[in-house]
């Protein structure tokens, strides 16, 4: 004979049934991928946090050097104001490439050294800058050239030597004791020199 069931036992079977109806009814509208969109919530919140906060430090530092970087942009404008000191005057190539002309003159006349010819070249573009070549043919000793050198690494305008090509020329010279001719060798030089001047100029 089949037991009675109770009215408490048939409260439990009740709940027991429809929490299996509720089961099925979420499990058909997607509560395990919600579940896991929520299990990985954790992780990834974790790691943006991680990257504000690199972020912030990075922020953080970059304005404890800004009095630094302050100190260092205004070396670098003294520096670079001395070293534009040193550019050749003339507003145009032209007459920058007459500037340079004029030094190398002087320079020749205080070493002995004597220009037999002069050349401008065509001006080049050097970042900010513009290079202003002139070449020269000069004769005479190995001093004189040794002085117009020395006289053009001490100029407070900036002149490179390029290129510099030797050569011995044989000339007859007269000797005023004996009124006579001997024959010497000169030593000629082709050499190309270049002074700068700031491009924004042009």
């Amino acid at each position: 004979m089949a037991r009675k069931i109770s009215a408490r036992e048939r409260k439990f079977l009740i709940a027991g049934a429809g929490l299996l109806v509720l089961y099925l009814v979420l499990a058909r509208a997607g509560l395990p991928k919600m579940l896991a969109g929520v299990t990985s919530i954790g992780p990834q919140a974790e790691r943006l946090l991680t990257e504000k906060l690199e972020r912030i430090e990075a922020y953080r530092q970059s304005v404890g050097r800004e009095n630094s970087l302050g100190a260092e942009a205004a070396a670098l404008a003294t520096e670079i104001t001395a070293y534009e000191s040193a550019l050749l005057p003339g507003a145009t190539p032209p007459l920058a490439a007459a500037d340079l002309q004029t030094l190398l003159k002087q320079f020749s006349d205080r070493s002995g050294l004597k220009i037999r010819s002069e050349k401008i070249l065509p001006h080049v573009k050097r970042d900010f800058y513009l290079e202003i070549p002139v070449q020269i043919v000069a004769v005479g000793d190995i001093r004189n050239l040794k002085e117009f050198l020395l006289a053009v690494d001490a100029s407070k305008t900036y002149i490179g030597v390029q290129d510099v090509n030797l050569r011995t020329v044989p000339r007859r010279q007269l000797v005023a004791e004996t009124r006579a001719y001997v024959d010497v060798n000169e030593i000629q030089a082709g050499m190309t020199l270049v002074g700068l001047i700031h491009g924004a100029r042009n």
